[in-house]
């Protein structure tokens, strides 16, 4: 984000990680340029996100924020195809990498949302998500630093209404 942008949005909804690290290798851009056009979900305008639509065969849908390099995710994709699974990541350098191991791999049951997670949860129908991982959340030790944190009793509760029973 831009400065200017933050002072527009609330300290509630500011994004305080990176978003980028070293250069991307030559691979890795293509693949960003090429796959991640393929894999990326993009919101609807209005209305919910139909999760059907992204994982027409999925028996299940799961959600990973945060997910670094993405080696949990491409775990969890590899060994249960059943499973539509979403990542949400904004380090470009880490989807990147997750986007190397989807196409080594030739995993089809993978999307990845590629901006802050609070956007897609919030466009997410209610009881529509089976499981959802947050590995390593929250680097933000500081009481003053309290804003800034993932994990809040707002963001728990929202998490419980988007999860099935």
């Amino acid at each position: 984000m831009t400065p200017d942008r933050d002072a527009t949005i609330p300290a509630q909804r500011r994004f305080y990680g990176r978003r980028k690290g070293r250069p991307l290798r030559k691979g890795q851009q293509s693949l960003i340029d090429g796959l991640l056009t393929r894999l990326a979900i993009d919101l609807p305008a209005s209305g919910k996100l139909d999760p059907s639509a992204l994982f027409p065969q999925a028996q299940e849908l799961w959600l990973e924020i945060g997910f670094g390099g993405g080696e949990h995710l491409a775990q969890q994709a590899r060994a249960n195809p059943q499973a539509g699974i979403i990542g949400c990541e904004v380090f470009l350098n880490g989807i990147a990498t997750l986007l190397t191991q989807v196409e080594m791999q030739d995993l089809a049951n993978v999307r990845v949302y590629p901006e802050d997670a609070r956007d897609l949860l919030d466009a997410l129908p209610e009881r529509s998500l089976d499981r959802v991982f947050l590995l390593f959340p929250d680097p933000w030790p500081k009481r003053r630093h309290a804003a800034r944190r993932f994990i809040q009793t707002e963001r728990l509760d929202q998490l419980a209404r988007l999860m099935k029973p």
